[in-house]
C-alpha cells in the first residue's frame, strides 16, 4: 500500500545499514528502507516481526507495511528506551555485566522456535559470498568447501545481534532489526555477534572517536559474551572458527565499505592459521 507521508516533515531518530527510523507520532516510528537493494529485506523483516509477535522474546509490534516514495516502510511501535550500546557507553565499567546479559538474551533467541518461511543460514552465506566482489574465485572455492562441512542446524539466527539492536525499556529488552534473520546452526549467529563485538565496523553516521571507543569496549566484552554463551550451550571451537570465517566472507558482500580491507585481511589470516594447524584458535586472533 502506498501512503502519502512527507519524510522531510518528520524527525529522523536513528540510521542503520538497511533502514532509517523516523518518528511518526508519540507511539509509532517508520522504518524506511534506504536503498533499492534493501527493499526485499525490509519486506522480509515485516513478515518476521509478524511471526515473532507470539514468541517468547520481546520485539516491537508492527502495524502495516506501506510504501513511501517507492520504499517499503514498516509502521511499528516506538520503544521509549535506549539501546544496550548506549547503556554501555554511559557506564563502560558495567560492560562486563552487559555482555553477560547480551549472551543470556542471545541464548533465549537461538532456542526460540517460529513457523513460516525463513531463509536458510548456509544458503544465505553462500549467496553473499558468491556475489561478493571482494574475494578471489579461488578463495571463494576454499570457503565453500569449509561451508559444506558445517552443520545445517535448526536454530533461529538473528543475523545482526549486537548491543545496538537491543532496546531497553524498563526491565524489557526488545530485539530489533530482523532483516538478516535465517534458520540454521546456532554457531553461525554466535560467530557473527562475536565478530561485531570484536571488530566493531564503523557505521557511516559514527565519528572516528566514537568508533574507537566502541572498539575498545567491544574487545573487552567479546570474551565475557563468548564465555557466558559457552556456559549455556555446547560450543565447538573449530565449528565456531569456521563460522567466523564464513561470516567474515559474507560481510564482504553486505557489510560496510569501511571494513572491507580488514575483512579481506581476516580471511587471509584464517588460511595462514589453517596451514599451521591452528584454525581452531581463529576466534582469538580476529
Amino acid at each position: 500500500m502506498t501512503t502519502q507521508i512527507n519524510l522531510e516533515e518528520l524527525n529522523i531518530i536513528a540510521r542503520g545499514g538497511q533502514a532509517e527510523i523516523y518518528a511518526y507520532d508519540n507511539n509509532k516510528v517508520l522504518r524506511v528502507a534506504k536503498r533499492p537493494q534493501d527493499y526485499d529485506r525490509i519486506r522480509y523483516e515485516y513478515s518476521l516481526y509478524s511471526q515473532l509477535a507470539t514468541s517468547s522474546i520481546d520485539v516491537p509490534r508492527v502495524y502495516e507495511l506501506v510504501e513511501i516514495n517507492g520504499a517499503p516502510t514498516i509502521i511499528m511501535d516506538r520503544i521509549n528506551g535506549i539501546s544496550m550500546m548506549e547503556q554501555i557507553k554511559r557506564n563502560p565499567f558495567g560492560a562486563g555485566e552487559k555482555a553477560k546479559e547480551l549472551a543470556k538474551l542471545h541464548l533465549k533467541l537461538i532456542n526460540t522456535s517460529i513457523s513460516g518461511e525463513i531463509t536458510n543460514t548456509k544458503k544465505k552465506a553462500k549467496y553473499c559470498i558468491e556475489y561478493s566482489e571482494q574475494i578471489e574465485p579461488e578463495t571463494k572455492e576454499r570457503i565453500f568447501e569449509i561451508l559444506g562441512t558445517l552443520p545445517n542446524g535448526n536454530s533461529l539466527c538473528h543475523g545482526d545481534f549486537h548491543p545496538g539492536n537491543i532496546l531497553c525499556q524498563g526491565k524489557k529488552r526488545f530485539i530489533i532489526d530482523w532483516s538478516a534473520t535465517s534458520k540454521g546452526d546456532y554457531h553461525a549467529d554466535i560467530a557473527h555477534t562475536y565478530i561485531l563485538l570484536r571488530i566493531v565496523p564503523k557505521a557511516p553516521h559514527v565519528n572516528s572517536g566514537v568508533n574507537y571507543l566502541q572498539k575498545m569496549i567491544g574487545r573487552s566484552i567479546s570474551s565475557a559474551y563468548l564465555s557466558t554463551i559457552a556456559g549455556g550451550s555446547k560450543i565447538d571451537l573449530i565449528t565456531l572458527s569456521k563460522w567466523i570465517l564464513t561470516n567474515v566472507a559474507e560481510r564482504t558482500y553486505h557489510g560496510m565499505i569501511s571494513e572491507r580491507d580488514d575483512l579481506r585481511k581476516l580471511i587471509n589470516k584464517y588460511f595462514i592459521l589453517q596451514r599451521q594447524g591452528k584454525e581452531d584458535n581463529y576466534y582469538k586472533v580476529i
